[in-house]
């Protein structure tokens, strides 16, 4: 048996272990040995039947791991050691995907009179330090991989490639989840998880949930919406992250399990002091059996062999506790071959601060026709145009050929690969006239589908997209780096043992245009803060060697140092925080981090306070901001917004290296090397819209000629500088809108 197996049986704080349907022991925990000299039980390899000293119950215990089923409960059985006192046998059966299953047996003493509270509570702080520390152990190499990603997906890639790199992001993410999930389960075991309320907006974190599950929900051809009623408040009170793990459970089963049709997921007000989460699938249903198993921990509703779907069992058991935490309940109701339909019902409380909303609304006075599958996706459709302020009137397919009075747009489900499809958007057309707009929402890839016009969006739905898409708007493209704006400068010190990570980190560090120095542990990072290179925040490892990350903070604000400090811990334990901050740190983080986390981590140490602009002074040069009208043109003109982003990433990129030589050109006084590199900058400036910024080169190159005093060229090149901040300014505006459709592919 691997590591998987001895850690399981590890975490008991009694005897345990796994034996096969025979009763032959697999793998045992230390305490099965029976240390405090008592009788040992059968050894690795050898057969319950057939202990060194046999308990009353063992001819029983035999019977119950070979009858034992996956659908069954746990057999539980007395059982009597002089060295053990009372005590039962417990038997659970336990899945494996590699030949027959396994039983886990586990020796649980009965509570003593006086003291059984204490040893309860030690087990249980025991249980929840044992899971934390191995989600320690997976949550490093995970870091890495995830920092690794994350600075993949900040270049510039094929769309090929994107995707790859998309689905190892989707993939680690999954893993960390699975890692914290294990890690709350552990925390409501033993009391400690904390529940906040602070503003949440549903739609976001609505789409935050389906939008990981677009490439899964198109492979299968799914219909994937969510969104809340369009009179639902835009922010409530609730813990953002709880809720986010209980959707992403009950949606991502919904999808795990259904094979075709839809998942739908709304939220609506359900009395004044409640609200409702409906996730609704076309799946295959659940029997009432499996309705009463599938909120305990580590079970599927299909235990068998031969199930088709992977997962650990833990979802919605965690999602269940959480619900119960945030004051609220969770309910199935479900028949074999009908479907599911889960109720998740939340306390309801407006938050005080709701986010300003469009003005006015973007699709106002449009009235748009639907046509989807079942009552829920309709639902569902109409919900999201009625969010934009559209009006959505439910038709069917042949209603729409015969003309819907006052409509001039359908917004229509179909497959993008059927070749029927083809008709049927045809007819469609045809329908509406020249002046008729329609949109056709495709289950599956638009861009291996067969049907080009009219337009095509993907499901799952995003109000942004579907709004851009109606009003025949740009919807972004693959392949686009996911740009994150680069800070203020400045530079940080790296505290990290782990090479890989310190490697990655530091990169990450660089990209957002921050310096950054690195040490391998706690006792360079006390030497680095005493020394004369001073630091802006440091970034610093809990668990190094020689000298650990809390101990390194200690020395230097003995030392008086008052540089910010930022805990590093793989580690989930409860009170790591307060651990931290008790040691003289400003912060804490959890590995791992992605780029904007890394980032909003370090904006508020490296961001200097903003200059107030001087009395009736004059705009800069640059302060105009450059004429993006040249890119959209030019994105039209090559019909291909990936080379145009291309094209101002590698403009920023070089930028400073034309700087440089400016400046270098200025001080050797060469006028000759002054004119070439402003005319350089000058055209590709003019080319990319940067319209301030290329007439402060033309005015240099203009200038500099030997008459010119150094002083009227210095004059020039300060005023190339100015227009430079404009440019950089709004071309990082323009990378970043395209971020949102590199997630989105085929939404157009």
């Amino acid at each position: 048996m691997g590591f998987a197996a001895r850690t399981l049986v590890e975490a008991f704080p009694g005897p345990a272990a796994i034996v096969d349907p025979d009763g032959r022991v697999l793998v045992a925990n230390g305490r099965w040995a029976r240390p405090d000299g008592g009788p040992a039980y059968p050894a690795e390899g050898a057969v319950l039947a057939a202990p060194a000293e046999p308990c009353p119950g063992h001819e029983q215990l035999l019977t119950a791991v070979r009858e034992m089923t996956p659908q069954a409960a746990p057999a539980v059985l007395p059982c009597r050691c002089d060295a053990a006192g009372e005590a039962s046998v417990r038997v659970t059966h336990l899945e494996s995907d590699c030949g027959s299953h396994r039983r886990l047996v586990t020796v649980e003493q009965a509570a003593a009179p006086t003291g059984g509270t204490v040893d309860a509570d030690a087990a249980a702080q025991a249980k929840s330090q044992f899971l934390a520390l191995l989600g320690h152990e997976i949550r490093t190499p995970v870091t890495t991989v995830v920092a690794t990603v994350d600075l993949l997906r900040a270049q510039q890639l094929p769309q090929d490639v994107r995707e790859i790199v998309d689905s190892v992001h989707r993939s680690v993410h999954s893993l960390k989840a699975l890692t914290d999930d294990m890690l709350d389960l552990a925390r409501l075991e033993t009391g400690s998880l904390h529940v906040e309320r602070k503003p949440v907006v549903l739609r976001r974190v609505f789409e935050g949930i389906v939008e990981p599950l677009q490439q899964q929900s198109r492979r299968k051809g799914l219909l994937l919406l969510a969104t809340p009623a369009p009179d639902f408040p835009a922010a409530v009170l609730g813990d953002i992250d709880r809720l986010r793990q209980v959707l992403t459970c009950v949606v991502g089963n919904a999808v795990k399990f259904t094979e075709s049709g839809e998942v739908i997921v709304t939220a609506e007000r359900d009395g004044d002091d409640a609200y409702l989460i409906t996730v609704s699938d076309t799946g295959p249903g659940i029997s009432e059996a499996d309705r009463e198993r599938i909120f305990a921990p580590f079970v599927q509703a299909d235990s068998s062999a031969a199930r088709r779907h992977e997962g650990a069992g833990l979802g919605l058991a965690l999602a269940t506790r959480l619900v119960q935490c945030m004051g609220g309940t969770i309910d199935v109701q479900s028949e074999p071959g009908e479907g599911s339909q889960f109720f998740i019902r939340l306390p309801l409380e407006r938050a005080p601060q709701q986010p300003p909303a469009a003005s006015p609304p973007p699709l106002i006075r449009r009235r748009i026709a639907v046509v989807a599958p079942t009552s829920r996706s309709t639902l569902a459709m109409s919900w999201l145009l009625q969010g934009a302020g559209a009006e959505p009137v439910p038709a069917r397919f042949d209603d729409v050929l015969k003309r819907v009075p006052d409509v001039d747009t359908v917004l229509w489900c179909d497959d993008s690969h059927d070749p029927e499809a083809i008709r049927r958007a045809d007819a469609m057309t045809e329908a509406l006239g020249p002046k008729g707009r329609t949109l056709m929402i495709s289950a599956t890839d638009p861009r291996t589908g067969i049907v080009r016009k009219p337009g095509v969006l993907t499901a799952p739905l995003v109000i942004g997209r579907l709004v851009a898409a109606l009003n025949l708007e740009r919807t972004g493209v693959r392949g686009a780096p996911i740009t994150v704006p680069p800070l203020a400068g400045g530079r940080v010190l790296l505290a990290e043992d782990n090479d890989v990570n310190r490697t990655v980190f530091r990169r990450m560090i660089q990209l957002l245009g921050v310096e950054c120095d690195g040490v391998a542990d706690g006792s360079a990072a006390v030497d680095a803060l005493l020394g004369e290179t001073p630091y802006d925040v440091v970034l610093m490892d809990v668990q190094m060697p020689r000298t650990d990350g809390l101990e390194a903070t200690r020395q230097v604000r003995a030392a008086g140092c008052t540089t910010p400090i930022l805990a590093l811990t793989a580690t989930a334990l409860h009170g790591d925080r307060e651990r931290c901050l008790e040691a003289g740190m400003d912060g804490h983080l959890s590995k791992p981090i992605t780029l904007p986390e890394l980032r909003a981590a370090l904006e508020p140490y490296l961001s200097g306070p903003p200059e107030e602009p001087e009395p009736d002074a004059e705009p800069a040069v640059g302060a105009d901001s450059p004429d993006l009208s040249k890119l959209r043109d030019l994105e039209e003109q090559l019909e291909d917004r990936a080379l145009v982003v291309t094209t101002v990433n590698t403009f920023l990129s070089q930028l400073d290296g034309r700087r440089s030589a400016l400046a270098d050109a200025l001080r050797r006084q060469d006028h000759d090397a002054l004119r070439k590199t402003a005319h350089t900058l000058k055209s590709s400036s003019a080319l990319l819209g940067a319209c301030s910024l290329a007439d402060a080169c033309a005015e240099v190159e203009r200038n500099a000629t030997a008459e010119a005093t150094e002083q009227d060229l210095s004059a020039l090149v300060a005023g190339v500088e100015e227009a430079v901040a404009g440019a950089v300014r709004v071309m990082a505006g323009y990378l970043a809108s395209d971020e949102e459709g590199a997630d989105s592919a085929g939404q157009r």
